[in-house]
């Protein structure tokens, strides 16, 4: 059951032991990639244990402050590990456009492989310093904070059945966070079960939903660790990264889209705007901000909105012959070029603004936000020299691609809701 070796392994979680740690709810955070400077504040004053402190530490040394963190709260009991090895059933409970929604997942360890083997793969692109920042914070804790986001084929009737059964047992850790998410944790301990989700998860397919950086610095940190320790044929607790698996058919996988805010545009781009853009696009325009977010949402794929600072008019941009996108990226396979942030990125933030893949990659230069009234009034107040909205692309483009072997651009998809940090905790020795 337990033996390293298997795919899917049970291990005994860092768990925050209630008695010490005061609230569930103010000692739980947001991933990392969704605090800024703000709310990190906010959840360091929240609570002197606050997973923020291992997760995004403010101090002047981070990674070396969060692993004493670490170490404190071990030998003050105020994390705790699990008496017995288990996997974990993890249900976030929402509403999303006036429904009640239930998303069923299962945090699991999974043993880690190169993506070259095709069993494991990613769906997006990172970015460098986010990966080099997790592999320092890794390096220093030698424990997964937070799970890495995976998604596994459906169809297996025994884990389904599984799942059922467990989700009606009394949860483990339960929790309501800051945005009225139910987040509800249930250990699945007996072997016979472990062994349902061992024999589910062996040979399936596994694709990343979220966490490409977390992911790809656990391989990073394994090839470290392997040639540090000089033994290549053992397998070890690095081979393994905690990560929450949610089956692609699960009535609560939700992608919401990703708008791009950029604070800084050249002014003649922006003068010539249109009529730059009309060369690949029909132009319709707009002048109330909710009026633009419902045509965007009625036109569905292929609509692009636009909104520019001194510009009163927003637009809907709509490509007329896709061939200009094949020439514009002639070497991304057909699954991407069918994709509403090609199009963007490459016909319209390429092209007529000139901000070109390196500099989207080195990151910096464009704000990704789930808020499309926000995006537009920010530009409207002048913080911002434009925002670009699309719509969400679906799970079935999101295999596509990943399937054709290939990449989306950075920050393409938003998986809602996030995992939250900080219900249990995989330590790497």
């Amino acid at each position: 059951m337990s033996l390293l070796g298997q795919r899917i392994q049970p291990f005994a979680a860092l768990i925050f032991n209630r008695g010490r740690c005061g609230s569930l709810k103010d000692v739980v955070a947001p991933p990392y990639d969704l605090i800024d400077a703000k709310r990190q504040d906010e959840l360091y004053a929240r609570s002197p244990n606050n997973v923020v402190r291992l997760e995004l530490n403010r101090e002047a040394d981070p990674y070396g402050a969060a692993a004493a963190t670490l170490r404190q709260w071990i030998t003050d009991r105020v994390v705790e590990r699990a008496a017995r090895p288990a996997v974990y059933s993890y249900t976030q409970k929402f509403d999303l456009d006036g429904q009640r929604l239930t998303r069923h997942g299962l945090i699991v360890r999974i043993r880690i492989e190169e993506f070259a083997a095709g069993r494991i793969l990613p769906h997006e692109r990172t970015f460098p310093k986010a990966k080099e920042d997790r592999l320092r914070l890794l390096t220093a804790t030698r424990t997964n904070i937070s799970p890495i986001f995976g998604l596994y084929p459906s169809g297996d009737a025994a884990l389904a059945g599984l799942l059922s059964e467990v989700a009606a047992r009394v949860p483990l850790i339960e929790v309501t966070d800051d945005m009225g998410i139910a987040n509800e944790v249930r250990e699945i301990a007996a072997a016979q079960e472990i062994a349902i989700v061992q024999r589910a998860l062996a040979d399936a397919r596994i694709l990343i939903a979220d966490g490409h950086h977390r992911y790809e610095t656990a391989l990073e940190y394994r090839r470290r660790r392997r040639s540090a320790d000089g033994n290549p044929d053992s397998v070890e607790p690095y081979d393994y990264a905690m990560m929450t698996l949610v089956a692609f058919d699960d009535p609560g996988l939700v992608i919401l889209p990703t708008h791009r805010v950029i604070h800084d545009l050249p002014a003649d781009a922006i003068a010539s705007f249109e009529v730059c853009a009309r060369e690949n696009f029909d132009v319709d325009g707009y002048s109330d901000p909710a009026a633009l977010c419902s045509a965007l949402a009625a036109q569905g794929r292929g609509a692009l909105g636009v909104a520019l600072r001194g510009d009163r008019t927003l637009r809907i941009l709509r490509l007329r012959d896709r061939r200009a996108l094949a020439a514009a990226i002639p070497d991304a396979a057909s699954e991407v070029r069918e994709l509403d942030v090609s199009i963007l990125h490459a016909l319209v933030l390429d092209r007529i603004f000139h901000i070109k893949p390196e500099a989207v990659r080195a990151g910096g230069t464009i704000e990704y936000t789930i808020d499309a009234r926000g995006a537009v009034a920010a530009v409207a107040s002048g913080r911002a020299a434009g925002a670009f909205l699309m719509n969400p692309p679906t799970v079935h483009d999101v295999e596509r691609v990943s399937g054709a072997g290939a990449t989306m651009p950075e920050k393409s998809t938003y998986f809602h809701p996030k995992l939250l940090t900080g219900l249990v905790m995989n330590p790497l020795d």
